[in-house]
């Protein structure tokens, strides 16, 4: 986490307007502050690097509903899902729209289906949450980004059935590119990301430079997966964060 804040202030320094994402599994992590604090180490990082949003994935669902809106009230930043309810209803914000390079952005977020029930959880059809939200919100947004955690070919048809999508922000622990995918027919960009595996998550970071017209339509991108690698130094911050919860464990 250290270093990866390091690179986000770098990424800050050098560039005007930066969105700031996460693609969900992120709370329900096999390392031992993550899980012994239930992920709320790892909202404090977040909070300290200024994450503009983040999907719930199927694995942060394993925390429950109590367990999660305590974290949801500690964040800085929202949770998206809008195909995720509990008790009929929407369990958090299924939309937020951010304000970049004169433009207004929307990030929508989708929970991959799950096999079983889970505390009560229940996650809707992506494709026809998307479908109906994206129509909705293209009068209203510049830019529609979706944040997804629902798996490579949900992410596909998402791109090649719905119109008026701009960029896909995919998370999942399926093998990935390290560049991003660019469909010039459907005009749409999923960005890659790190592939999640016990021990190793968190080593590496999704980087990707977009630049748009003035009517909103994306006109060049370049990517890449950034390694965090021990040359990257720890940010201070950061490592105060977790000496801290490691001296009252």
């Amino acid at each position: 986490m250290a270093r990866r804040a390091t690179v986000v202030k770098q990424e800050r320094a050098a560039a005007a307007h930066v969105l700031l994402l996460d693609a969900g599994d992120t709370l329900s992590s096999d390392r031992p502050l993550a899980r012994q604090s239930q992920g709320k180490i790892v909202i404090e990082a977040m909070n300290l690097m200024g994450y503009d949003a983040m999907v719930l994935g199927e694995r942060d669902l394993q925390l429950g509903p109590q367990v999660l809106r305590q974290r949801i009230a500690e964040a800085s930043f929202p949770f998206l899902a809008a195909n995720l309810e509990l008790e009929g209803e929407l369990f958090v914000e299924p939309y937020a729209i951010k304000e970049a390079g004169g433009h207004r952005v929307a990030i929508v977020g989708l929970t991959g289906m799950i096999p079983n029930p889970l505390h009560g959880f229940e996650v809707r059809d992506p494709l026809g949450t998307a479908q109906t939200l994206v129509a909705e919100l293209r009068p209203q947004a510049d830019i529609i980004v979706l944040l997804v955690h629902v798996g490579q070919e949900m992410e596909q048809r998402l791109k090649q059935e719905i119109q008026g999508i701009d960029i896909i922000v995919g998370g999942s622990g399926q093998p990935r590119t390290s560049s991003a995918l660019w469909d010039q027919a459907a005009g749409v960009l999923i960005l890659p990301s790190e592939q999640p595996s016990p021990g190793h998550a968190g080593r590496l970071m999704g980087f990707a430079r977009v630049l748009f017209d003035g009517s909103g339509r994306l006109t060049s991108h370049e990517s890449q997966m950034i390694s965090l690698s021990p040359d990257i130094a720890d940010d201070p911050d950061v490592t105060l964060l977790v000496e801290r919860y490691r001296q009252n464990q």
